[in-house]
């Protein structure tokens, strides 16, 4: 996986917290390589940022569901974590926040990075901050704005309903 597609994953992820955006970035990173399957590391993470986002809006079935499908298919393929610029702490502490969700309220996790991909991060977006600001900073972000944490439903999707019409009455012209 390339590592501009991690940064990206990361920046919304950490630092802005729009898991809705992770899962469109991992998506298309994921669906822009020649073969992909749904076993993909790509799908991993996609499916942590997805219970992420429902956690956060309180869909614990949800959460519980896509935290659940992303713990399997490490269980099944146990993937490199390190070259997904995380460590091996990950499993442990989605195991933990998995079996708190249904009792504790959201907050951000802390994602265990590798020094490189928080070096990385700094890098790219820390805006001349220090690293261990930057690192500070993040440690008790808790981002809560409305329209990131209901994106789903605030968001534009009129193209989306146009296609579909589209395609429904291209269906029944067809038939």
């Amino acid at each position: 996986m390339q590592l501009l597609h991690l940064m990206d994953f990361y920046n919304e992820l950490i630092i802005k917290q729009d898991y809705f955006e992770c899962h469109e970035i991992m998506e298309e990173a994921w669906k822009s390589k020649p073969m992909f399957t749904k076993k993909d590391a790509e799908v991993f993470l996609i499916l942590l940022a997805t219970g992420e986002y429902h956690y956060r809006r309180q869909n614990i079935t949800g959460a519980v569901k896509s935290y659940g499908r992303a713990l399997r298919l490490y269980r099944e393929n146990d993937y490199d974590l390190a070259s997904l610029g995380v460590t091996d702490d990950l499993i442990g502490l989605m195991h933990r926040r998995l079996a708190r969700m249904p009792d504790a309220a959201f907050t951000p996790m802390p994602f265990p990075l590798t020094d490189r991909m928080w070096r990385a991060l700094h890098q790219e977006y820390a805006g001349g901050m220090t690293y261990e600001a930057f690192r500070k900073d993040l440690e008790y972000r808790f981002v809560s704005d409305e329209a990131i944490v209901h994106k789903h439903r605030l968001r534009d999707r009129s193209d989306v309903i146009r296609e579909r019409e589209a395609a429904i009455k291209k269906r029944k012209h067809q038939r």
